[in-house]
């Protein structure tokens, strides 16, 4: 693992343990991203610490997928990495209210609107029926 320079950024100081880590196992670029799903031109700017190349929840999604595959970055890294581009932690302590209506119940006013388009859709064809004769 390379030296971890306390003035690093941990985005920086991660993207120099995957190319390391990549290194290592002796895989390519191209390997790398076949096997974490992702662009090689993305591996190569993820490696580079350039996190400009997508929104970034999308260039952390793939920071943690590739950390994952090489088994880089510790837990409280990759927390650092997600702080670093700005992405909102997003564990809830409550769950969420249940929905007033069970699915599938259809309310009154979602019957009232289907009777109405199968009512006009009728008509229609009645009319062309007619005006065909």
């Amino acid at each position: 693992m390379p030296d971890e320079n306390p003035t690093q950024s941990a985005l920086e100081q991660l993207a120099k343990s995957l190319r390391h880590a990549r290194l290592q196992r002796e895989l390519s670029v191209d390997e790398i991203g076949r096997l974490v799903n992702v662009r090689s031109a993305y591996i190569e700017k993820l490696e580079a610490a350039d996190f400009s190349f997508l929104p970034p929840l999308y260039a952390y999604s793939h920071l943690r997928k590739y950390a994952g595959e090489l088994g880089v970055g510790s837990k409280e890294q990759l927390e650092a990495c997600r702080e670093e581009l700005g992405i909102p932690d997003t564990r809830f302590s409550t769950k969420p209210a249940p929905a007033d209506e069970p699915a599938g119940s259809g309310s009154k006013r979602t019957i009232v609107l289907i009777v109405a388009v199968v009512s006009l859709v009728l008509a229609l064809l009645a009319l062309a029926v007619l005006l065909l004769r």
